[in-house]
């Protein structure tokens, strides 16, 4: 929970040192206007807090923040967005690296037009030489949530077969969390594998049933996110597997916190997505204003929820800020 508290305290700085800034107030001459553009959908629990974060930050700040994200999981279509905010002029843009191949070209191109830049949820993870110079990246550090995950089912039991459920293949970000995962448990001999369960809730829960019937062995899954968390509990309710099945989660939704506390689900890891919606828009308003910004990267997580500190942020999910 010790990064948790960080990431509360950063919050709290940033505002303070706003109020009480020793410079001189500079009256802009209009409205900023940021954009924030993502690979999710305001249909996904998750994204919906991240929207909720940037929608308090821009109250908060008096700029105007427009959220982007496709129905369904579309590199094209995040490019797309991606091109129509940009020929919008904004003051700043936050974008989810979710593919730096396709986004490099229009993000440098911003970035050329005097456009400020900031990364959330997923960086650029190319060599540095390589990466799109953005002024900073707001997010956890995704391949470590994979080897926590790992690690904290390990310290519940020694799985004899587990899978990653992974709901949008070619995310880089969901990509390196089953590497993580699959690195830790490969180490172990465990045999651990990938597979696609799509978007699709029922699908999902068909091929996963499928998995388990030709691997019947198999007694963990870990899943990527709320979109694969909830089939998977679905189905070791249906098939009366709770207890033999281990489930691990992704983020967080009043959903899954209840089942942390009914047993049905082992433990979440959470990344605090309001501040990724929240903190951008902060660092964008004083980047305009003040020329300041942090450098580097800004982490809002991992971190593990289970029975022991489940309670702790139980009240905050179902306020929807987190």
């Amino acid at each position: 929970m010790r990064k948790l508290w960080v990431g509360l305290v950063l919050t709290a700085l940033v505002i303070g040192a706003f109020t009480v800034a020793p410079y001189p107030s500079v009256a802009l001459a209009k409205q900023l206007r940021f954009y924030v553009v993502s690979h999710g959908g305001p249909g996904d629990p998750f994204w919906g807090v991240v929207m909720k974060g940037m929608e308090d930050a821009a109250k908060r700040f008096g700029v105007k923040a427009t959220y982007l994200g496709p129905e369904k999981f579309s590199i094209k279509k995040l490019v797309d967005m991606l091109n129509s905010a940009i020929s919008a002029k904004p003051d700043g843009l936050i974008v989810t690296i979710t593919n730096a191949v396709a986004l490099d070209e229009p993000l440098r191109k911003a970035i050329k037009m005097g456009i400020p830049v900031i990364a959330i949820n997923v960086p650029d993870t190319r060599p540095p030489e390589k990466r799109i110079p953005y002024l900073c990246y707001v997010g956890m550090d995704e391949y470590k949530g994979g080897v926590e995950a790992a690690r904290r089912m390990l310290k519940e039991f020694t799985p004899k077969r587990a899978i990653v459920a992974i709901h949008e293949p070619g995310h880089t970000g969901l990509e390196l969390r089953a590497k993580g995962i699959k690195d830790v448990f490969s180490k172990k001999g465990i045999p651990v594998e990938e597979i696609d369960i799509t978007t699709n809730p029922t699908k999902a829960v068909g091929i996963m049933a499928s998995y388990l019937s030709r691997h019947p062995e198999t007694d963990a899954i870990f899943t990527l996110g709320p979109i694969g968390t909830q089939p998977a509990l679905k189905l070791i309710e249906e098939k009366g597997l709770v207890g033999k099945v281990k489930v691990s989660g992704w983020d967080l939704t009043p959903l899954m916190i209840e089942a942390i506390k009914e047993g049905e689900l082992l433990f979440t890891v959470e990344q605090q997505q309001y501040l990724q919606g929240y903190l951008p828009v902060v660092f964008l308003y004083l980047y305009n204003k003040y020329g300041l910004i942090p450098h580097g990267t800004v982490l809002t997580g991992p971190s593990i929820v289970d029975k022991s500190n489940v309670d702790i942020v139980a009240k905050m999910v179902k306020a929807g800020y987190r």
